[in-house]
């Protein structure tokens, strides 16, 4: 029975594993696939008989989108410009409003946690006309403050509900400790829950980097009129309308180089990442 036990429980987690690999597989393969598509030459692309892996590899689709992608710099610089901005903006007010959720009582607190938890079940679209009208009311429709503005409210209260978990962990006897030693409640935010808070930081900030760089329905709402306003996003679907028709070389290679910061920030920010994923699931 003990045998049979052992061999049982084998390989329900043979399966498990089984499972989680081929779901694993299935999400890395299209990224693959683009990634090696990007280096296949024009003809290969092309042709009647489909290769995963290239014949012969050539960066021409790369050295191609540089030179006839107009744009493409603006769309980048502006698509880094706002992510980061997004992540600075988010951070840090969301982390001074569920500093005060997760720390200070008064009445109704409670009330809005459970009002800043349910937003994040709305779509953001539902929300896209009432921005429209109030960044034109202030002027900041075709700019790259107006679109960060918009991203920052649309994430912010994803960032809340990670850092009220997170500060909720802090014990708070530390902080009891820093008051008696003369610290203010903003010297106490800055000087222990922040540094307390880095791995939930890493997390949100990384979640609100992706939510921002990915984005397109308010990118191509609000900043579609220029270059200079455009992000990376709209840049990519324009392909179509500069050449009218598919280049799938150069679209590859677009798609890849939008990748490479996603790819640069989760690398670096792995473990914290989800140490702080874990950090603001399991306390609350």
């Amino acid at each position: 029975m003990i045998i049979l036990d052992k061999l049982k429980r084998y390989g329900n987690s043979s399966l498990l594993y089984l499972i989680l690999a081929g779901i694993s597989i299935a999400s890395v393969l299209p990224f693959v696939w683009i990634i090696l598509s990007s280096l296949k030459p024009h003809e290969e692309l092309y042709s009647k008989s489909l290769t995963f892996f290239p014949k012969s590899y050539t960066l021409v689709n790369y050295t191609t989108m540089f030179e006839r992608m107009v744009g493409f710099g603006y769309y980048y610089r502006n698509s880094l410009l706002v992510s980061f901005g997004t992540v600075i903006l988010t951070l840090f007010a969301g982390s001074l409003a569920a500093y005060a959720l997760s720390r200070f009582r008064f009445r109704g607190d409670q009330v809005v946690f459970l009002v800043f938890l349910a937003t994040i079940m709305v779509p953001g679209e539902v929300g896209l006309i009432g921005q429209y009208e109030l960044l034109s009311a202030y002027k900041l429709l075709n700019t790259l403050t107006g679109l960060t503005l918009s991203y920052t409210a649309f994430n912010l209260a994803l960032t809340i509900f990670i850092m009220r978990n997170v500060f909720a962990a802090v014990p708070q006897e530390m902080l009891d400790a820093a008051r008696v030693d003369g610290c203010s409640w903003w010297e106490t935010f800055w000087q222990i829950m922040i540094p307390m808070g880095a791995s939930g930081l890493a997390a949100a900030g990384t979640l609100v980097f992706l939510n921002a760089w990915n984005e397109f329905i308010f990118a191509l709402t609000m900043n579609n009129w220029t270059d200079e306003a455009r992000t990376l996003t709209v840049g990519i679907q324009l392909l179509q309308g500069q050449w009218q028709h598919w280049d799938y070389g150069v679209l590859f290679s677009s798609v890849m180089l939008s990748f490479l910061p996603v790819i640069v920030l989760f690398l670096l920010l792995q473990k914290t990442f989800m140490r702080g994923l874990t950090a603001g699931a399991v306390k609350g």
